[in-house]
């Protein structure tokens, strides 16, 4: 699985440095799955590997997270040939001000997103979607950071699943010769503080 690691970093997925997340730390790597599907062949072989990894037979609908999610879930949908929704961030403030489009009343629904840190987008999706009737059991991810999300997703009753973790994703680089021992030993030392494995 180490070509996942190499494609994500040579298609420019992964970055060092220093960056502000949407969950407001600041992290020595962002990873960038949104220019994913500009490259349709890699998209595709990438979820397919996550849909052979991830149970997916004890839902009902995937639900992508607005907007990361949203793409990730379509190509999920068309894989495994299973209803697709989408949650916004907010519910709309104009015509019926829903939250969740798609039919999820009664469902049990995977909730889909790109990169989870601390899970506290997945969260607010969940809660948007138990609002709209559904019963979320699982998120998946093509990247945890492992920065909490499983533990505060499980305070929902939803299990995480992802096709790989930071972790992983940086040793595999290292072994590869992409990234360098320091480059490597920061990244390390910063799941260590702020990681949750």
């Amino acid at each position: 699985m180490s070509w996942i690691a190499v494609e994500l970093y040579k298609h420019g997925m992964v970055k060092l440095g220093d960056f502000k997340l949407s969950s407001g730390l600041f992290s020595p790597f962002y990873i960038d799955m949104r220019k994913l599907y500009s490259y349709p062949d890699l998209a595709k072989r990438i979820v397919q590997e996550l849909v052979s990894r991830v149970p997916l037979s004890d839902v009902d609908v995937l639900a992508g997270v607005e907007s990361a999610g949203i793409p990730l879930a379509a190509y999920i949908s068309c894989i495994t040939n299973k209803p697709m929704a989408y949650v916004r961030k907010e519910k709309k403030n104009h015509g019926v001000g829903l939250a969740v489009e798609g039919l999820v009343t009664g469902r049990r629904v995977a909730v889909v997103d790109d990169v989870v840190t601390t899970g506290s987008s997945i969260a607010k999706a969940v809660q948007h979607l138990v609002e709209a009737g559904a019963m979320p059991v699982k998120a998946v991810v093509i990247v945890d950071r492992g920065q909490g999300a499983k533990k505060l997703l499980r305070q929902y009753g939803v299990e995480l699943h992802a096709l790989v973790t930071a972790r992983w994703l940086f040793r595999e680089l290292h072994s590869e010769g992409l990234i360098t021992r320091e480059e490597y030993a920061r990244i390390v030392e910063y799941l260590e503080k702020f990681g949750e494995e």
